[in-house]
């Protein structure tokens, strides 16, 4: 009797150990830093100093039109990663998200930031198979990280599934993103939960009559390491940088209308209003159509 207690104290120490080192792993990914920083100071403090590069990370959106903001997002997060990791990227696309917001393009990816050649794209029908893929992907050493792409709430990721995945990013040091479209807030094991909205992008200096860099407002709903907030941010695609947006306010090239609520009821010269009498059907025919119309019941 007592030597089985023994055993199992030994079992749930051995369990113990492995969860401490998994959970404050100092190392990962190629020798790397286990956090990957955003370069902005008062958000990397609250992530204890960027992405950790061991975890699980789910971004969403909160309506369909806000996925391509959110797949901006995370390929700018892919973009920095393999400035400093050189193994492979493993995009994983899910049917109905693929016909919602469409597959990667490489030349965009490229523009944006990112070398499409870094990426292994794999195409399932199912969500199920794309959760399947996505945790064999995270248990692989070989790969820097696992994006996969789920429209709405699927049934196969619950709770449990979630806590499964992110054993498995924490077990191997892969990075995984959980991109979710049109989804509400629900039950998870992610180190970070990301909402992801656009913002209107301001010009930039060396180019005042185009668009500037791409923008969105980062709503951290949870984060393992510390508070949450709210984050404007732009993404400079030749640098391959996040910038804080607090630092660019959008500008237009010409002065905008006022807010409904500060306009005037009515033009000041505007004189009085009457009301017009409604016209009868006959009255918005063209002048040779009626006098036809009056020739022949004559």
């Amino acid at each position: 009797m007592r030597a089985s207690v023994f055993m199992a104290g030994e079992r749930f120490a051995r369990l113990r150990r492995r969860i401490v080192e998994i959970e404050g792993r100092a190392e990962g990914g190629n020798g790397g830093s286990a956090a990957l920083p955003f370069a902005i100071p008062r958000l990397d403090s609250m992530l204890a100093g960027g992405l950790r590069r061991d975890a699980l990370h789910e971004i969403r959106c909160a309506e369909s039109r806000d996925t391509a903001a959110m797949t901006g997002f995370a390929v700018a997060i892919l973009a920095r990663l393999a400035d400093v990791d050189d193994r492979p990227l493993l995009w994983i696309v899910e049917s109905s998200a693929a016909s919602e917001a469409g597959l990667p393009y490489g030349r965009g990816l490229s523009r944006f930031g990112l070398d499409p050649r870094r990426l292994i794209v794999v195409r399932v029908d199912k969500p199920g198979d794309a959760l399947w893929t996505f945790e064999e992907g995270l248990s692989c050493r070989g790969l820097a990280a696992v994006l996969t792409e789920i429209r709405g709430h699927a049934r196969q990721l619950d709770l449990t599934a979630s806590r499964r995945l992110a054993l498995r990013a924490g077990e191997h040091g892969v990075m995984g993103l959980l991109l979710r479209q049109s989804s509400s807030p629900a039950p998870g094991a992610a180190a970070t939960r990301w909402l992801i909205a656009p913002r209107p992008a301001a010009v930039t200096e060396d180019y005042p009559a185009g668009i500037g860099n791409p923008a969105w407002r980062l709503t951290l709903e949870r984060n393992r390491r510390g508070r949450t907030g709210t984050f404007d941010v732009e993404w400079d695609h030749d640098g391959r940088r996040f910038l804080d947006g607090r630092a660019t306010l959008p500008a237009h090239s010409r002065p905008v209308a006022p807010h409904p609520l500060d306009r005037p009821s009515a033009p000041p010269d505007g004189g009085k209003i009457v009301a017009r009498p409604a016209l009868r059907t006959s009255e918005l025919l063209p002048r040779e159509v009626r006098r036809r119309h009056a020739a022949a019941r004559g």
